[in-house]
């Protein structure tokens, strides 16, 4: 066998086994890609999770706020002016079933600079905070998790101003509810609520014994009965709430003997809704709503000095808070790009009984507000707003503004200030 044709055998056996080798390996192609696919069924920003029927839309926006303040009874230690910026994300997720649409609803805000929400000017600086805003489950007529509360809607729907207060429900709230639609716009909400979260204890008197509340037996009960049509809404809405004092304990810890009471109180009140054709998105509201031993359905939260449900007086008896409430606000569209509101509220507690004699003491509060937004380009707007609120309390010791000692008889707050808002 020649040199050269032991060359040619042996790249041809090389050859051979390659050949055998590759007739192993499994053939392969590419992938195919899953592209994310737009969902249409719930409106538009909605897309397909890959791999599964569930529709996502996820959004946010971004606030940058810049505030002055001005009026009675301010101290040093209260901010006159104040720079805030608010970043929000949210994700809505939604699946359609045999059974109805499965919801699941979640956002968290992160703030840089937090002052109070009824717009307080806070001589504290907090730091940046991360809060959850709301994070529910609907399915149906179900809803569960940490939700808006079903007493009344204008605050979830519509409370359009900028920082300017308003007294109706803001909270939100744990709840377990359950709303039932009867056709021809007729529905119902029952909505078990924690009473946690609808406790007002704003304050306390020199005179006041204690204020403070202990663990909770029953939570809050609320229902509400609303109409929808083309030209509007109207609900009428109520709710139960428990007030349970607390242990006391002296300066080393030690429990001391103080009296147990628990009270129930209630709250009543109605939301009108009319739909103004001639301009767009034009609106006219109004909510108003009374409150015994309940003040949380009033917006007491919001006041500039808050209220309290109940108090215990030097005398030990339970002393309830009752008052009533009223915001209304008009707005809409002037132009494609500009929109207007003007927002009124009032809000008018008293206390019967609160010090050792017979006497009544009563908080007053009423606010104006007027804001316009301009939109620059699609997400991105400027809005500018101006409030005056002005309170008065009568027959009340005790209560002071910052480092002041003497106490506050009347006040009065003005506040201006710019929101740049994107929202994607």
């Amino acid at each position: 066998m020649t040199t050269k044709s032991l060359l040619l055998g042996t790249i041809a056996g090389i050859a051979v086994i390659g050949a055998a080798q590759a007739a192993d390996l499994p053939m392969t192609k590419g992938e195919a890609v899953e592209y994310v696919k737009v969902c249409t069924a719930f409106g538009p920003g909605f897309f397909y999770i890959p791999g599964t029927d569930t529709c996502l839309k996820i959004g946010g926006e971004i606030r940058a706020d810049y505030r002055a303040f001005g009026g009675k009874n301010f101290s040093r230690n209260d901010n006159r002016s104040a720079f805030n910026t608010e970043a929000r994300i949210w994700f809505d997720a939604r699946t359609q079933t045999d059974w109805g649409m499965l919801r699941s609803y979640f956002q968290i805000d992160a703030d840089s600079h937090p002052i109070s929400k009824q717009g307080r000017a806070s001589g504290g600086y907090n730091g940046n905070t991360f809060t959850i805003d709301k994070a529910f489950i609907q399915f149906g007529g179900l809803t569960a998790g940490y939700a808006h509360s079903f007493f009344g809607f204008y605050d979830n729907e519509y409370g359009d101003t900028i920082w300017a207060p308003y007294y109706t429900e803001v909270n939100t709230v744990n709840l377990l509810a359950y709303t039932a639609q009867f056709g021809g716009g007729f529905s119902a909400t029952l909505s078990i609520e924690d009473g946690r979260d609808h406790r007002v204890n704003g304050f306390a008197t020199t005179n006041t014994y204690y204020a403070a509340q202990g663990g909770q037996q029953v939570p809050d009960v609320v229902g509400q009965l609303r109409w929808d049509q083309n030209w509007g809404s109207l609900a009428v809405q109520a709710a139960g709430h428990q007030f349970r004092s607390a242990q006391l304990f002296d300066t080393t810890g030690a429990p001391i003997a103080s009296p147990n009471k628990s009270k129930y109180g209630w709250a009543a009140g109605g939301t009108a809704l009319i739909k103004l054709p001639f301009i767009d998105g034009g609106h006219f509201i109004v909510e108003g709503q009374y409150a015994d031993g309940a003040l949380d359905y009033l917006g007491a939260g919001n006041t500039w000095y808050a209220n309290s449900d109940y108090f215990l007086n030097s005398n030990a008896n339970v002393r309830s808070g009752k008052g009533w409430s009223v915001t209304a606000e008009l707005g809409g569209n002037i132009t494609p790009v500009l929109n207007a509101n003007l927002v009124g509220a009032y809000i008018d507690t008293k206390y019967d009984d609160l010090l050792t004699t017979d006497a009544s003491s009563s908080l007053k509060e009423y606010t104006l507000a007027g804001n316009l937004t301009y939109t620059i380009v699609k997400g991105l707007t400027a809005a500018a707003e101006v409030a005056y609120t002005h309170g008065k309390f009568d027959n009340w010791s005790g209560v002071s503004t910052g480092t002041n000692t003497a106490p506050v008889k009347d006040y009065n707050v003005w506040q201006v200030g710019i929101r740049l808002k994107r929202v994607f």
